[in-house]
Parts: C-alpha cells; sequence; structure tokens
C-alpha cells in the first residue's frame, strides 16, 4: 500500500562529515559522525552508539563541505543548530539521529 509522503523539505543523500562544536558529546570524535541525508529543515546522522546524545539534545554542528564541481570551487562549511527529534537503531554500533534545524544555517565558503 502506498502511503502519503509526509517530509516537508526534499532529502538529499550526502554523506559529509559533521564536527559537533556544542551539546551532547563535545570530545574529539573517535569515529566520525557523517551526515545520511540532508535538507532545508534537517538532517539525518550516523554516530556510533556510544558516544550518541539522548533524545531532545540541543546540538551545534558544523558541516564540512568539500570543493566540487557544479558547486563551490574551494571547500566550506555550513553552521547550525538543532534538536535530535529521534534515535533510530542501526546495523553493528551506529545509531540513527533525525535532527531538526532550530535556526537558519550560516554558509561559509
Amino acid at each position: 500500500m502506498n502511503r502519503p509522503e509526509r517530509r516537508r523539505y526534499r532529502r538529499l543523500r550526502l554523506r559529509l562529515p559533521v564536527l559537533l562544536v556544542g551539546g551532547g558529546d563535545t570530545s574529539p570524535p573517535v569515529s566520525p559522525w557523517v551526515t545520511g541525508n540532508v535538507s532545508a529543515g534537517g538532517m539525518y546522522l550516523h554516530v556510533p552508539r556510544e558516544r550518541a546524545p539522548d533524545g531532545q539534545t540541543e546540538l551545534s554542528f558544523e558541516i564540512q563541505v568539500p570543493a566540487g564541481v557544479g558547486y563551490s570551487a574551494s571547500a566550506g562549511k555550513i553552521k547550525g543548530s538543532g534538536k535530535v527529534v529521534r534515535t533510530d537503531p542501526l546495523e553493528g554500533e551506529t545509531v540513527g539521529l533525525a535532527v531538526e534545524f532550530t535556526n537558519p544555517l550560516a554558509l561559509e565558503f
């Protein structure tokens, strides 16, 4: 049975490194946090289970964007903040975090 799409924003499947700069676990990452997808309203992160923050945790982050043909001649960062709205167990020792952006994103290129 087809279910109606409930998402407000189109998701882009992107695997980009994420640096946590506030909230949750702020120690240097042992395993990198990476995006699974990103939209205008939020992102889905893949994180090691032992480093996953609790639900409803507020996070400040930087997404590292490499240079690439067709979108930017130089590397840059996307800075923002968000709230963990869902945690999903994934394969192995990984957890998926659904993060809703709480403020507009800042681009630095």
